[in-house]
């Protein structure tokens, strides 16, 4: 009887942790990034008996069952159930939600402690830190200029930010011109007839009777000043079955005044860029480019104009301001000039213009001449800028957009894994810390591999399932009662036996 009073106390003692686990649970229904927590029981230690009746030598399989004698209940483990929670929508951007395995990492910048957490409910403070309701940072990679990812440290998100200015170094022309028609002529040089015709004294340099087509192209400078230049597009003699497109690049050219604040006319050659002629075979598709630009500034005299240089892939470079812009038609060559000859050799013989060789290849948007639409550029300079918004992509890349209409790459937001997330030790306020039984944790970008991805706008609610916790409750009540009875049932037959004894 007194192993029934013990046995009925440690089923009330290891429930009433049941209770405790269970109305955690409840309690935390609705916490941020919270999981739920189911107990397990475990029977305690059994007393070895023996001489129970004949059968105990003669019946080998049944001594541990006939011999044994349970002596009552024992929590074995309270394990944390890792499911994924729901997603709940915010209207703010650092509400960040890991869909899938892993943790932030968050850090005390005071005592230098490190912790993981699912609840992704940051906030920037003054000085645009993300924390966590309870101030502790939020972990990634900042991205340099070039790039690459820097070491980790506390995310910082600057709404005055600024994006500095970028030089253009490269133009992209996806053309449809018309070749038929010749309306700019030299009979000395034919090649060269819009460079002749150019005067930059006038207004406009070049009327529109002059050519058939013209592309304006926006660039910028390292101190990300606009600057308009015009490409100009006009038929050239060609041999049978295929046609020739010569160009001419010209820049704006600014006011200059005199002492007395008179209007100073600008050079005929002022501004110009480049000149050249586009080759096309008989469909109409780019088959080769010549291209020469001055080597003395303004000079429209044809021997200070030699080939231009090239990129690695055979685009032909002008120089604006003094930095360098290449011009990309579709056409990519690697073998360079075949002939490295001035403008004034070519004469009207056009195998003594410059070519990039047989080894050539267009591209899919390459520039064609059949007579379309003229299409549209794009270049890869740009003006400063400041920060207007930004997002965090599913990868946690924190992407920058910024009033110069570019985007920047700002942060790396990781995503934390663990080899055994039930060896992880429960810090309170939303907050895991790892231990030895964890094992080994590895940080990676999410969405790869193993890790969950990342969802802006949404918070992970509790993964608690309410409706099994209030089942669970009822029957860890009943438990409990019915072991609380056996206490009391055990104390009633003792009571009994005591008045046996005095009667």
């Amino acid at each position: 009887m007194n192993s029934a009073l013990y046995i009925g106390a440690s089923g009330m003692k290891g429930l009433s942790q049941g209770m405790q686990v269970t109305t955690n649970n409840i309690a935390n229904v609705s916490t941020i990034g919270f999981k739920q927590q189911n107990i397990l029981y475990a029977d305690l230690i059994y007393a070895s008996q023996g001489n129970l009746g004949s059968g105990w030598e003669s019946q080998e399989d049944s001594k541990v069952a006939l011999g044994q004698k349970g002596m009552g209940l024992q929590v074995g483990s309270i394990r944390t159930l890792f499911n994924q929670g729901a997603f709940e929508s915010s209207n703010t951007g650092t509400d960040l939600a890991i869909n899938g395995k892993g943790f932030f990492q968050v850090s005390d910048e005071t005592t230098g402690d490190i912790f993981y957490t699912r609840a992704g409910d940051f906030r920037a403070d003054e000085q645009g830190v993300l924390r966590t309701p309870s101030g502790l940072v939020l972990n990634g990679y900042q991205y340099n200029t070039n790039g690459s990812l820097g070491g980790l440290s506390s995310v910082v998100i600057n709404k005055f930010a600024t994006m500095p200015a970028k030089a253009s170094s490269a133009v992209e022309l996806t053309l449809n011109l018309e070749p038929s028609q010749d309306n700019t002529s030299d009979a000395a040089n034919p090649y060269f007839g819009l460079l002749s015709l150019y005067d930059a004294s006038a207004s406009p340099p070049l009327k529109s009777s002059a050519y058939n087509n013209s592309q304006g192209i926006t660039l910028y400078d390292a101190a990300g000043r606009a600057q308009t230049v015009t490409a100009y597009f006009d038929g050239a003699p060609s041999p049978g079955g295929s046609s020739m497109v010569e160009f001419l690049v010209a820049g704006e050219t600014s006011p200059r005044y005199d002492a007395d604040g008179n209007l100073i006319p600008a050079a005929a050659g002022e501004g110009l860029l480049m000149s050249g002629v586009l080759h096309f075979d008989s469909a109409g598709r780019l088959s080769n480019i010549s291209a020469f630009t001055p080597t003395v500034a303004g000079s429209k005299d044809l021997a200070h104009w030699h080939v231009a240089p090239v990129t690695d892939s055979g685009q032909p470079q002008l120089s604006l301001n003094g930095n360098a812009v290449s011009l990309d038609f579709g056409l990519k060559g690697t073998s360079g000039w075949q002939k490295a000859v001035s403008a004034d050799a070519v004469g009207i013989d056009i195998n003594n213009l410059p070519n990039l060789g047989d080894e050539v290849s267009r591209t899919s948007w390459a520039t064609t001449a059949n007579g379309g639409s003229l299409g549209h550029y794009s270049q890869n300079g740009y003006a400063a800028g400041g920060l207007s918004t930004y997002y965090i992509h599913q990868d946690g890349t924190v992407e920058g957009r910024f009033s110069n209409g570019q985007t920047m790459n700002l942060w790396q937001i990781p995503v934390c894994t663990f080899v055994s997330e039930d060896g992880l030790h429960r810090e309170g306020a939303n907050l895991f810390s790892a231990t030895a039984e964890a094992g080994e944790m590895r940080m990676g970008m999410a969405g790869s591999e193993n890790f969950g991805s990342i969802s802006s706008y949404n918070i992970e609610m509790s993964n608690v399932d309410l409706s099994a916790e209030m089942v669970n409750m009822i029957i860890t009540q009943r438990g409990f009662q019915s072991n609380s009875k056996v206490v009391t049932t055990a104390d009633q037959m003792l009571q009994k036996a005591m008045e046996l004894k005095r009667s």
